[in-house]
């Protein structure tokens, strides 16, 4: 069984082609479950409507009394799917025919997937494909820091995950016991598709798919969740980039540490990596060149910086030693 999970809050631009791009996947999904989160615009009508034309597919409409704010209300709208597939749709995208068929015949070719991401294209209000500069070094648009080869499918370990979150909730397909163990951890400390990615790299199961299978639309009422990186020319901001990372895989430990008390035990150097990140921030603090430098030999510095990356935190170290 197939089920998609889809959260509204004013979505009446869009939400209409979004379902009709789910309505006509090449196969068929069981049953849409839908959770509005207080529209004050045509959503909720504009969805009826869509139930009443439609009725030779399950879709269950859900009206939250109280805003919950996007995080609880995906949270309602997975708990409430039957679905062994549950798949995550935003109101405002597009899904390509093919994504449920070619998403759910990878899962069920391997079992031990518990989460499948997908690719993607950027579209704009008009619906309009547009293109974004590509750095040779990465995938899906820049938000996975490695780089993998077209129509491939390849495992995303806890690592690359810590440093920040390379998928959006829309790309994902889940399995029922990883939605089962989403709601026992969730937690409104993480958006929750990075807690979903996080919870599946536990058990080595978070999979990329490098395939663009569904639009992304950019408008003025979204966010697409990414900032561009800027360098500054002020020792603070420039310490602010190259720590960045490892603040944040720290962050990631604590609050993992919290919601699932096996986490540490499941995850391979969980302690090695955490110290790592400690020393990392502090050798740059310091200025420490050599230390740096050294730390170059482990692979979880390979994973979470690019080489260029690894390269200027040793310029950065000996231009504070200068600046001593």
């Amino acid at each position: 069984m197939i089920s998609v999970a889809m959260a509204t809050f004013n979505g009446e631009p869009y939400i209409q082609e979004q379902l009709d791009s789910i309505y006509n996947q090449t196969r068929k999904v069981d049953e849409i479950i839908i959770v509005d989160d207080c529209s004050t615009d045509s959503t909720v009508r504009v969805i009826e409507q869509y139930i009443l034309s439609h009725k030779d597919i399950d879709i269950k409409l859900y009206k939250n009394e109280e805003n919950l704010g996007y995080k609880k209300n995906f949270k309602k709208a997975i708990s409430l799917c039957h679905g062994d597939y549950v798949f995550l749709s935003d109101q405002d995208d597009i899904w390509k025919v093919n994504k449920v068929e070619d998403m759910i015949s990878i899962m069920e070719e391997n079992p031990n997937i518990s989460v499948l991401a997908s690719s993607f294209e950027f579209i704009d209000q008009k619906g309009d494909v547009f293109t974004v500069p590509l750095d040779s070094r990465m995938s899906n648009n820049n938000l996975l820091m490695k780089k993998v080869k077209t129509n491939e499918v390849v495992p995303i370990s806890f690592y690359e995950l810590s440093i920040r979150n390379s998928f959006q909730g829309c790309a994902l397909c889940l399995t029922k016991k990883l939605c089962a163990r989403f709601l026992e951890c969730f937690t409104e400390e993480f958006v929750h598709d990075w807690l979903i990615v996080l919870l599946a790299s536990e058990t080595n199961s978070m999979y990329f798919y490098n395939a663009p299978l569904f639009q992304y639309r950019i408008h003025d009422k979204n966010a697409i969740g990414l900032k561009d990186v800027t360098t500054s020319n002020t020792a603070t901001d420039a310490l602010y980039a190259r720590i960045a990372f490892c603040e944040s895989a720290l962050q990631v430990m604590h609050v993992l540490r919290k919601v699932d008390c096996n986490f540490e035990k499941n995850v391979k150097d969980f302690d090695c990596y955490s110290n790592f990140c400690e020393k990392h921030i502090q050798y740059l603090k310091k200025g420490s060149f050599f230390r740096v430098l050294f730390q170059n030999f482990s692979s979880y510095y390979k994973v979470i910086k690019t080489p260029r990356a690894r390269v200027m935190d040793l310029v950065f170290c000996l231009k504070q030693g200068i600046r001593r």
